[in-house]
Parts: C-alpha cells; structure tokens; sequence
C-alpha cells in the first residue's frame, strides 16, 4: 500500500500496519468487545471443562473476533501464529495416537482439550492486539474486585463453620481459598499479573485495585505468588513499596492468627530447614518441583524431538518411583505451563514461546522493560498460568 494514501495515524512496518495513536472513550462500533469483558471474571467458574478457559469465555471471544475492530482482522504475523498453532495440534494429535487401546478415550479427552486450547489462545491474542489497552483495564479491575469478594466470603465461611460450594481444588487447614479459580496457586499466581497490567498503565486511581489485589494474594495462601510479588513490588513507586513491604507481612500474620492456614501455614514446613527435604514435604510444591524437573530436565530432550508418546501420567510416574524423591501425580495435567509447551509440543512448543517472547518484546520501548516483561512472562509459566491464559495474553501485548 502507497504510505501516502494512509492516515496520518497509521505507520507501515512493512509486516503490519500499526495505529499510533490509540482511540479513546467508547464507541458503538466497539460493543463486541463487551461481553468477553463481562465474562472475564468467569474464567474457570463454573467449571465445564478442564484448563483455563470455559466455554462461555471462548465464545464471547468469538463475538469479540468476528465484531471488534475488524478492519484490521488478522495480520501477517498472526496468519504463522495461527499455523504454528496448528502444527502444535497435529504434532499432539500424532504422538496420542501412539498410546494403546486402553489410554485411548484419555487421550482423545486430552486432544480436545489442547486443541481446544489452541484456538482460545489465537483468538485471545488477536483481540488483544486490537483492543491495544483500552477496555483490558477495566476488566482487569472488575476482576480483581469480584474474585476478592468471592474470596473473602470463602475466607469467613470457613472460618466460622459455614459449608463452602469450591470451585476449585481446597485442601482444608493447608492452602488458602481459591476464590473464581482451578486453585489457590492460580488465585494468588493471576493476582500478581492483575499487579503488574495495573502497574504498567501508571494511574494513581488503580492504587486501590493494586492493593486489592495483594491482598487476594494472602488470601490464596500460594507460595508461588510469593515468588512473583518481587516483579511488581520493584514497579512501585518508593512509597508505595515501603508500604507494600509493612502491609503484607501484617496481612500474612493476621490471616495466621486468624485462620492457621495459608500462607503462613505453608511456610511452615520450612521451619525445620531449607533444604531438599523440607520442601518436598508439602505435597504440592513436591509435585509442582518434580513435574519442573522432569518436563524442562530429566525428559527434555525425548519430549523436543518427540521420542516418545504423550502419555505424561505414566511417563512422570515412573520417574518419580526411580528418583525417590517425589510422589505419583494422578491425571495427565502438567503443573508448569512451561513445561506442558516441552512436554506436549517439543520444539514447536518452544517456537510458540519464542513468538510470544517477541510480540511481547515489541511492546516495551526499553531494554530494561523488556528483560523485565519477559523474565516475568517466563516466571507465571512456571506457575498455573497457561500461554492461553487471556491476563497473560493480554498482559504480554500491553503497550508499556
């Protein structure tokens, strides 16, 4: 296209055509976009399917990619994104077909639930691009406001006696609540990444929704959201990093006192020692370590060059008896993200990383913001956050 028959707005990269300036305030013609920011909050709940994405999501996303802002539908980038996406599929479709007989009905269940999950992370990413920062925000906060809600009430129910219909995965007297989500660690791990999308936009009013956040944070009880707390607490502005830093051990301590459970109670198993041991005496970081260690060390490279079938349970169970170390897992979902892309995709898997990665990458003018988007991309994939995951994908393609 001639550059002087575009708008003053619009440069040409060459691969796309990239809007410089951003519209503001709602338009008519940005309505699709509405329903998949309602639903947001309802990501995991109530639960139908296995993963991060309910079906109601998806398809609010397809109103959203068949009505929003589609003059610019799908670019060049995107068209290979798509087909890596697809290549990953079949690759996952191949290797399931080399289970046996008895491992068939699971592995189809599993085939579905990639594919599926696929098609929800392209959908998701092309949205993202379009929508380019405007309406996210909004639906981050409302998110942030509903699952504390969720929470707290779980949180005071618990606490005197009442009956709690969970949504996801609660181990009572161990883990702190899981408010909308599969699990406490999902809870607390996307309460981060609300911290982070809200840091990145720079606006004194999401102070609030900031501090909201961190405490959903407590409340989840999950030590992996404590490994991410760093990335946004080095965002902050000075003071609000003093406070920050006053205000979450009190919190960490009241829920103690409150409720010895949380994330108090799951520091301490570390009260005898910091070593291997001590770790691997809570059973879910037990799980989580081994399944990190088998999918990104002990069977990287079978799983790159696909040496083998997708058969994950049985493959991780033997490792685990011969390894002494960790216990049996007992279903075929991976808890690292990163290591279900090894796992499941090989090096096609890496590729949908590294494209990611990139697209991440040009969204951050400085050196110093993009080492640190892409180190904490790279953080929450060690967590139960899916590549899928809309907050990640939404996270990823924000303009900082």
């Amino acid at each position: 296209m001639n550059a002087a028959l575009l708008p003053k707005n619009v440069q040409n990269s060459g691969d796309v055509q990239l809007v410089s300036r951003v519209p503001t305030g709602f338009r008519l013609a940005d309505i699709g976009i509405l329903p998949l920011l309602l639903t947001l909050p309802l990501l995991y709940f109530p639960k139908v399917l296995e993963g991060d994405t309910q079906i109601w999501v998806l398809g609010a996303s397809a109103i959203a990619l068949l009505t929003f802002r589609t003059e610019r539908f799908i670019l060049k980038s995107e068209f290979w994104l798509s087909l890596l996406c697809v290549a990953c599929v079949a690759i996952y479709a191949a290797r399931v077909d080399l289970q046996t007989s008895v491992n068939n009905l699971t592995g189809f269940a599993d085939f579905l639930r990639t594919g599926y999950t696929q098609v929800a992370f392209i959908t998701f990413w092309i949205i993202s691009r379009r929508e380019g920062g405007q309406y996210f925000g909004w639906a981050v906060r409302f998110t942030i406001v509903v699952w504390l809600l969720v929470a707290l009430y779980q949180y005071v129910a618990i606490r005197i006696g009442l009956p709690v219909e969970f949504t996801g995965r609660f181990v009572p007297g161990r883990s702190g609540v899981p408010s909308l989500t599969s699990e406490p660690a999902a809870y607390g791990s996307l309460s981060v990444l609300h911290m982070m999308y809200l840091l990145a936009e720079r606006k004194r009013q999401n102070v609030p929704y900031i501090a909201a956040a961190a405490c959903s944070i407590v409340l989840s009880g999950s030590l992996l959201a404590l490994l991410l707390l760093p990335f946004p607490l080095m965002k902050m502005p000075q003071r609000l990093r003093v406070i920050a830093a006053i205000a979450i051990p009190i919190a960490v301590f009241i829920d103690y006192s409150l409720s010895d459970a949380g994330v108090a109670a799951r520091l301490g198993i570390l009260s005898n020692g910091f070593g291997i041991y001590e770790l691997l005496r809570d059973p879910s970081l037990n799980l989580r370590a081994g399944h990190i260690w088998f999918t990104l060390v002990s069977n990287f490279w079978e799983s790159m060059l696909f040496l083998q079938p997708v058969a994950f349970m049985q493959d991780y169970n033997e490792f685990a008896m011969r390894s002494g170390l960790f216990i049996r897992t007992g279903s075929n979902f991976i808890l690292p993200s990163l290591g279900a892309l090894v796992y499941d995709y090989g090096f096609l898997g890496i590729a949908l990383l590294v494209a990611v990665l990139m697209g991440a990458a040009r969204q951050t003018s400085s050196r110093k913001g993009k080492i640190e988007k892409l180190a904490f991309i790279v953080a929450c994939l060690l967590n139960p956050i899916a590549l899928s995951n809309p907050f990640l994908i939404m996270y990823a393609q924000r303009k900082t």
